[in-house]
């Protein structure tokens, strides 16, 4: 085995080679398309060495899809940082939640409910995912709330709905497409779907406090 900068680093580092040698690679394929073997190869690392870290591909597509989710939470923790309007934020995190969201699309290249095997994955990864947003929806409706900017009642409630409601959208474009890859074309059409809910949601919040349901 030829020595690398992969093979000779620390644990951490090698790590991070495997990810992105993972990702890049995933790109390319998609899951389905992409073995083992040709990460290791692409690192100069042994097969062996690669399931000391990973014991499976899925384990290792998990970890990339992970990776991705941590990158998006930081880049929105900086941006709200920046930032001093909650609707702005809204928006921000909007937008960056679909760059996160075609990102994921491009890495598997497979529908949903095509691939059984890695669906329950999928599912863990999705509800984390959620899990982390709604706690960032919330944070940012309360700051909403306390500068006299919107008007609801119950902040975490607010921001599942918000989230369903966002990815409900993305479920259904999704079905729409006829292929494993979104265009261009798509891509620009979604993220305008996207933009105008969040406005028409935020107008909302604005103006009118939550009507509770007539039981």
């Amino acid at each position: 085995m030829i020595e690398t900068e992969a093979n000779t680093a620390e644990p951490e580092k090698k790590v991070d080679f495997i990810l992105k040698a993972a990702q890049k690679r995933l790109g390319l394929y998609g899951y389905e398309k992409t073995t083992m073997q040709e990460i290791a190869t692409d690192i100069a690392m042994s097969k062996a060495a690669l399931y000391y870290y990973y014991p499976d591909k899925e384990s290792l597509f998990k970890a990339v899809i992970e990776n991705e989710q941590k990158e998006f939470f930081l880049q929105i923790e900086q941006r709200i940082a920046e930032l001093t309007d909650a609707d702005t934020m809204i928006m921000e995190l909007v937008d960056l939640r679909h760059t996160l969201f075609r990102k994921f699309l491009n890495l598997s290249k497979f529908r949903l409910n095509e691939n059984p095997i890695v669906k329950p994955l999928l599912n863990d990864l999705y509800n984390r995912m959620r899990e982390l947003e709604t706690e960032t929806l919330t944070t940012i409706f309360k700051k909403g709330k306390e500068t006299g900017i919107f008007q609801f009642d119950d902040a975490s409630e607010l921001a599942l709905l918000f989230s369903d409601l966002l990815q409900g959208i993305r479920i259904m474009e999704m079905k729409r497409m006829s292929r494993l890859e979104m265009t261009d074309e798509e891509n620009d059409n979604l993220i305008q779907m996207l933009r105008k809910a969040t406005a028409i949601f935020i107008n909302g919040l604005k103006y009118n406090k939550l009507i509770e349901p007539v039981k």
